[in-house]
């Protein structure tokens, strides 16, 4: 990866990176906000958009979690070829998914788990998400009612290999659970599904770290970043990620 994508969202600042992974079927945009947040408090921020993801949804159809887990690779060689020693991976929901695996390798100085899943869930749940997405894509580009209508009745159901290979990913995280020792700060919200709330609690108890926090954002659902306890969850983070700084030494 020698170049950001022009969708992705990369904000320099000190010597700190925080690297900010989005959720299954969503784009950079919806961690837009935090790292904003971030940054006017001195951070550098990178949120990239997993290949397929923030386009078409004939692109998104195409994608897999192989590219997706591709992307945040990548993106962790990008910050170190930029000159980041000192990396802390923000993931919501399938990114919180894919900080854990990031951490489990001892890449990063410290993690946040937002929403992140951990438990199986049904296949439908998924491509209901790809529904929901690509009703709100077409929407926003002013196609009428039965046009989108017409093209999901073309396109759904999807073939269920590849969110299949979704799930097995999401299900194969738990065994490396135990191989993560690096600080982490857990976000669940008190109104999303119990699937989340009770794989964040599971997160909890299985990682080896001695230095965890678990917080539960009582007035927020799935995506917390962009709900309303985001104020909250943002200062949060900060005061997470400025404690991890100063009980290992590291001076942004």
């Amino acid at each position: 990866m020698n170049e950001i994508h022009p969708n992705d969202i990369y904000l320099k600042g000190n010597k700190v990176a925080i690297l900010l992974l989005h959720s299954f079927t969503s784009s950079a945009k919806e961690m837009r906000g935090l790292a904003n947040y971030l940054h006017e408090h001195g951070f550098s921020c990178y949120a990239p958009n997993y290949k397929g993801h923030g386009e078409s949804p004939d692109r998104l159809f195409q994608s897999s979690v192989e590219e997706a887990w591709e992307t945040a690779e990548e993106a962790i060689q990008f910050l170190q070829k930029e000159g980041y020693e000192n990396i802390i991976v923000v993931g919501q929901s399938l990114g919180g998914v894919m900080a854990l695996r990031l951490a489990s390798k001892s890449i990063c100085k410290a993690i946040v788990t937002i929403s992140a899943p951990i438990f199986e869930r049904p296949i439908e749940t998924l491509e209901d998400r790809m529904r929901h997405y690509t009703n709100r894509y077409y929407r926003k580009k002013n196609k009428t009612e039965e046009w989108i209508e017409v093209y999901i009745n073309q396109h759904f159901p999807r073939p269920v290999h590849k969110l299949k290979d979704l799930q097995q990913f999401i299900l194969k995280t738990q065994t490396v659970l135990n191989g993560v020792t690096k600080p982490i700060l857990l976000a669940k919200g008190g109104m999303d599904d119990q699937v989340f709330q009770e794989s964040i609690d599971l997160i909890e108890s299985s990682v080896q770290s001695s230095f965890k926090r678990k917080t539960t954002y009582t007035n927020s659902g799935h995506l917390i970043t962009m709900d309303k306890d985001r104020e909250r969850l943002f200062l949060d983070i900060q005061l997470f990620v400025e404690q991890v700084l100063k009980s290992e030494k590291i001076y942004s």
